[in-house]
């Protein structure tokens, strides 16, 4: 039979607070003597027995006469004895917890409260006119650096900014001397701490942190070339951490975001008095100015420095690409089109061996050493996604600056076969979309088909540039595809040797009907970039674009002199279109200054349309048109003038419009007879009677 259990039984074998082998001495338990010695010790009081025996052996080997003590000399430190039992490993590691987690907790709540009031204290003048982007966090920022007004004078330093004094009401004041302005001393952030490993090129860590800020606050693409909380979690990071983010990219972000805030300097506005507007080599201009360099123009010099470096050593090639869009992005806006021409032209080269323009299973059936793409694997979703944005960013980017140039394109559409970027909540959550629920741009209905369930307004963003890209594509290829016979481009109608009308080809009328039925196939959500006063930039940027097609497809074969002329009807209503959209968020609080640099772009692409309407209204002596289209005129010159106190190339665009109707009016009235009567214009009210792209065939 079993026995039972005694009461010794039921004891534990080894109970809190009883070491389980006694012969084992904790730390510092021996005495001093056997430490020194480092001799085996059982800490008896007052005399361990290794202590004894050792007295007892000198006593009987000392020689005669040999002053010895009675009794052996051993010495312990002083501890205090407790009967506290001693505390468990599982439980002493969960007390550690619990404190780190109730400190984590105190310093949260502390932040909070610091963010509230710093919300409550600074009120920005943007808020109003901003667009209603998300942005960081409060609490990854110094409540000193958050909502900088935009219109504040500059600060002279990137040291200066310390030095900004917030009233209680959210007023900035300043002090001035001769030299400019001198602020006022003001506590220290809470980033006091300093890496000692800190890029010397880069801002302090206050003024990067403001600008990193001001740019996902502020610039239309950076939460989609970037994973917003992924990055700012980098931030965090020691300077020599793999995941602190590539120099490169920092300096980039530093000149893109300097337009959008007062706490460093920018390039100083255009002059035209010795160059026009249109100057494509502003490095001439440059080098008379006599003037040091910018924080901006500074760390976009050094974020190109360092692409170089890295692009040479083969290192972070990926964070090159971003730092790359980045820097075209600040290039544009500057009127750098230099610059702008060959930085995108890198970016978009260089995601070819990056393997960005190809997604598996459209790679090349080539055998090859060389592998497909030469960056590893993408180990996260949203790794893989940001990937994908960027090289669509950068086509984008590629495609639009360059529309109105005759220059052929850096990758052609046939080389891109890769899917479209995921909607915006996916993306931010990191939510992985099979590619059979995508997709792909190189499917033939894919601008006309827009199902909602995977679109939304960056996609249609997307659609619009690759639609742009066959505008250009097609008045590129035309006259060397029809020299070849080619059935696509051949026209049905009577041609002469001296001129070739493609306006009959097949692939006119098609490109003609999917820019006229490209904005009828958005999804509902997306047929309004502006809805309770709020704009969607993307959707915004992206409804203007078929305007621009259509007055790409047609301008060169309009004929404003022949009454029904097709063409000059379209080319008109696209203006007026795009007319109607600056009308639109002009209405609004929306900051203009915030839009993409192609808004610019489209709004003088009208202003081109209408200043040659103006010129033959004006030869036709039809003063109710000549009205209104001075009216129309005047309009884009004030928008084009009111983006102009920010942005550099809106105020040479709008100096070249002015200077387009100065000309016009000087050479088209010599060149041209003036129209007898109101026969030969394109009146308002013909615009009611413009059928859609079949009427083409038959004019």
């Amino acid at each position: 039979m079993p026995k039972v259990a005694t009461e010794t039984s039921r004891k534990p074998t080894n109970p809190v607070g009883r070491n389980p082998h006694p012969n084992i001495l904790k730390r510092n338990q021996a005495c001093h003597q056997c430490r020194r010695r480092k001799l085996k010790c059982d800490a008896q009081k007052p005399s361990c027995s290794t202590c004894i025996r050792s007295h007892n052996h000198t006593i009987v080997h000392a020689p005669p006469g040999t002053p010895l003590p009675p009794k052996p000399t051993c010495t312990y430190d002083e501890v205090t004895e407790t009967n506290i039992p001693a505390e468990g490993p599982k439980n002493k590691y969960e007390r550690l917890e619990s404190r780190i987690n109730e400190l984590e907790a105190l310093l949260r709540q502390k932040q909070e409260s610091e963010a509230a009031t710093s919300a409550q204290n600074l009120t920005s003048t943007t808020d109003s006119t901003q667009s209603p982007l998300p942005g960081p966090s409060t609490e990854t920022i110094a409540p000193l650096l958050v909502n900088v007004p935009l219109e504040s004078a500059y600060i002279r330093s990137p040291e200066d900014l310390d030095a900004l004094h917030v009233g209680i009401d959210g007023s900035y004041t300043f002090a001035t001397d001769a030299s400019g302005p001198v602020f006022p001393p003001t506590p220290r952030t809470s980033y006091d701490l300093v890496w000692s490993s800190w890029p010397p090129a880069l801002p302090q860590q206050p003024l990067l942190l403001h600008l990193v800020d001001v740019f996902f606050k502020f610039h239309l693409h950076a939460h989609r070339l970037f994973h917003r909380p992924t990055f700012l979690t980098s931030l965090s990071f020691p300077p020599n951490h793999p995941k602190f983010p590539c120099s490169a990219v920092l300096h980039a972000i530093c000149a893109a975001g300097s337009l959008y805030t007062a706490a460093v300097t920018s390039p100083p506005q255009p002059t035209f008095e010795e160059f026009p507007p249109d100057e494509l080599f502003l490095e001439r201009r440059r080098l008379k100015e006599q003037r040091p360099d910018s924080f901006a123009e500074q760390q976009a010099k050094y974020a190109k420095e360092t692409i170089d470096r890295l692009n040479a050593l083969g290192k972070d090639l990926f964070p090159v690409l971003q730092a790359s869009i980045v820097l075209t992005w600040f290039y544009w806006p500057h009127g750098r089109w230099v610059d702008v021409f060959f930085s995108s032209a890198f970016s978009m080269r260089l995601s070819v061996p990056l393997g960005l323009n190809t997604c598996p299973p459209f790679h090349s059936i080539t055998r090859s050493q060389r592998p497909v793409s030469i960056l590893l694997p993408a180990r996260t979703v949203i790794e893989d996604e940001i990937r994908r944005n960027a090289f669509w960013l950068a086509y984008a980017t590629e495609r639009l600056h360059g529309y109105g140039n005759p220059w052929a394109l850096n990758l052609d559409d046939q080389d891109i076969s890769q899917l479209l970027p995921v909607r915006g909540e996916e993306f931010d959550r990191g939510h992985l979309v099979l590619p059979q629920d995508r997709q792909w741009a190189h499917t033939k209905n894919v601008l006309l088909e827009n199902p909602e369930q995977v679109t939304d307004s960056f996609t249609l963003y997307i659609k619009s540039s690759i639609l742009m890209s066959r505008v250009k594509t097609f008045n590129l290829r035309f006259r060397a595809r029809h020299s070849t016979g080619d059935a696509t481009v051949a026209s049905v109608s009577q041609e002469t040797s001296e001129r070739v009308d493609p306006r009959h080809s097949p692939a006119f009328i098609e490109l003609d009907y999917i820019i006229d039925s490209f904005t009828a196939t958005f999804p509902s959500r997306c047929r309004n970039p502006i809805m309770n006063n709020i704009l969607d930039s993307h959707l915004y940027t992206a409804w203007q674009m078929p305007h621009v097609c259509s007055i790409i497809l047609h301008d060169p074969h309009a004929n404003i002199q022949h009454l029904g002329c097709i063409s000059a009807m379209k080319i008109l209503r696209a203006a007026r279109s795009i007319l109607d959209l600056v009308y639109s968020v002009c209405s609004t609080s929306f900051d203009i200054t915030l839009l993409e640099p192609f808004c610019l772009a489209s709004w003088f692409c009208a202003g081109h349309v209408l200043a040659r309407f103006l010129q033959a209204a004006q030869d036709s002596n039809i003063p109710d048109q000549c009205a209104t289209l001075q009216a129309e005129l005047g309009f884009l010159h004030t928008a084009l003038m009111k983006q102009g106190e920010r942005i550099p190339l809106a105020s040479r665009f709008a100096k070249m419009l002015d200077n387009l109707i100065a000309t016009r009016q000087a050479s088209e009235s010599n060149a041209r007879t003036p129209f007898p009567d109101i026969d030969g214009i394109i009146g308002l009210d013909t615009l009611d009677t413009i059928d859609t792209q079949p009427s083409l065939a038959r004019s």
